[in-house]
């Protein structure tokens, strides 16, 4: 008999998250920023960046990768721009710090421009950009990433994935476009998902360790979530290109660690972030008119037969934002399961708790 689904609330899922961070020995400051970035990814259906990295995070800390306790201190700073030293510190939330100071610096002197040194995995770029977004800045934000891509037509992984985000301010009457995305053909979440359902992949995601092409998951990461294969670029040569210069402005610009220098799963990477004020170019409500007609200009265009709708970068998150806001949805079986692996090893929860009441499950 199939178990009922684990619905939870977004709400509960960035409460157990936070808990889940405190239990490795995340300091509350930083594991509740943690857990908020973590809940963006969730809140927008973007499953493989939320609570699903649990198990990813106690592994970076087991491993000695991950500060527990950092000291974030800006180490140069001008009108425009910052450098800061993350100190190791858990990166879903010494990124957002470095975003913070690039929309403080925008606020006050029109762009604001933040990069970083000793960072560790970011998680998802559109928290970053949205976070900007949202106080009517535009936003960017990049990382490099662990080694997961080897150069085109090259055998050895020695670069990561390039995520990266822009996003712009909602409209009046439209939400915010936004641009997220990782740089290889898709996020490595992704085939972890395919791993934890026991399905395929899909053509052209990833290769095997001798470079040849593979639709098993486990011929790119193994069951504990290791890389003996590798991740492809989006378009092939191009997404190299992207990568490559992603990693110039957010790993060789503030001096952190790329290629052979990342530690493990990402120790010692770097940040870029900007946020720029569009009123230094033209008034907030012309810019905002303009983005509603261009968004409702392209929504409403003709479709090709079979097509029911187009939709704007970032409109399909937007979209699953408010449902889950109104209805909650249902946590990946696995997921869930892994969770509560750990709020038993941690002792957060006696043994014989369920996932349904871990995370309320009516």
């Amino acid at each position: 008999m199939d178990k009922k689904p684990v619905h939870v609330t977004t709400e509960k899922v960035r409460e157990v998250t936070y808990d889940t961070l405190l239990s490795f020995g995340v300091d509350k400051e930083m594991a509740a920023r943690a857990a908020k970035t973590l809940n963006t990814a969730d809140r927008r259906g973007i499953d493989t960046h939320g609570i699903a990295r649990a198990r990813f995070y106690d592994r970076a800390i087991r491993n000695g990768e991950i500060n527990l306790k950092p000291n974030v201190k800006v180490v140069k700073e001008t009108p425009v721009s910052a450098l800061v030293d993350c100190d190791g510190g858990i990166g879903v939330a010494t990124a957002d710090i470095v975003m913070d100071k690039a929309m403080e610096l925008a606020k006050k002197n029109g762009i604001g421009m933040a990069v970083a040194i000793n960072g560790h995995h970011f998680g998802a770029a559109a928290h970053y950009t949205i976070k900007a977004s949202e106080e009517n800045l535009i936003g960017m934000s990049a990382s490099p990433s662990l080694l997961i891509t080897c150069p085109i037509g090259g055998t050895q992984k020695l670069l990561g994935n390039s995520p990266n985000s822009v996003a712009f301010p909602a409209g009046h009457k439209t939400p915010c476009m936004m641009l997220d995305m990782a740089s290889t053909t898709v996020a490595g979440g992704k085939i972890e998902m395919c791993i934890r359902a026991g399905k395929q992949m899909p053509e052209g995601w990833g290769l095997d360790k001798n470079g040849n092409p593979t639709t098993n998951p486990l011929d790119v990461f193994d069951r504990d979530i290791q890389f003996v294969g590798s991740m492809t670029p989006m378009a092939g040569p191009k997404g190299y290109c992207l990568i490559v210069m992603f990693e110039l402005l957010s790993g060789l610009l503030p001096g952190a660690a790329t290629g052979l220098k990342v530690v493990g799963s990402g120790g010692g990477l770097g940040y870029f972030m900007m946020a720029i004020d569009p009123t230094i170019i033209r008034p907030l409500d012309e810019l905002k008119a303009d983005l509603d007609e261009y968004f409702l200009t392209i929504k409403n265009s003709p479709k090709r037969e079979g097509v029911e709708e187009i939709f704007l970068p970032g409109e399909i998150e937007h979209k699953i934002t408010a449902d889950r806001a109104a209805n909650g949805y249902d946590l990946n079986p696995a997921v869930a399961d892994e969770v509560l692996e750990l709020a038993i090893q941690y002792g957060r929860v006696p043994k014989d708790t369920t996932v349904y009441e871990l995370f309320d499950v009516k």
